[in-house]
């Protein structure tokens, strides 16, 4: 018995629904750039051509430092932030998305659980993965 993978594709995008503490929607989302995503690809294929040069200049494989791993997270999960709803101030204000905005967001040390979300979500392919539409 076959099946046409076809009716399964991989999409550029997705929206994630935030979480509180206790694991309920907030009814926040955020929409995050898929594996296929050109943002996405620019972004890897960035951080792998720094590696390559690296390697080309000295012979050797430089690995970053931790440190510096650990402060550029905010940084590299805003990158592949393309928008937000449902995330408002405490007035009822809508919060405009940017990416700065969400660089900003995901800096603050108190949360940390937000970027953890993110970072989840982004690393999860099959949030990527959908039935294709019967068109």
């Amino acid at each position: 018995m076959g099946f046409n993978l076809r009716k399964i594709k991989t999409v550029d995008a997705f929206d994630v629904a935030i979480k509180d503490t206790d694991g309920a929607p907030t009814g926040v989302t955020f929409t995050l750039a898929g594996p296929t995503h050109p943002v996405r690809r620019a972004a890897e294929q960035a951080k792998a051509r720094q590696l390559v040069n690296e390697a080309n200049k000295t012979g050797k494989v430089k690995l970053p430092d931790p440190a510096d791993t650990q402060a550029s997270r905010p940084q590299e999960a805003a990158a592949l932030t393309l928008g937000w709803a449902g995330y408002e101030t405490d007035d009822g204000t809508p919060v405009p998305f940017s990416t700065l905005a969400a660089q900003a967001l995901y800096a603050e040390t108190e949360m940390l659980w937000l970027l953890e979300q993110v970072e989840d979500a982004l690393g999860n392919k099959q949030l990527f993965t959908k039935a294709a539409s019967n068109n």
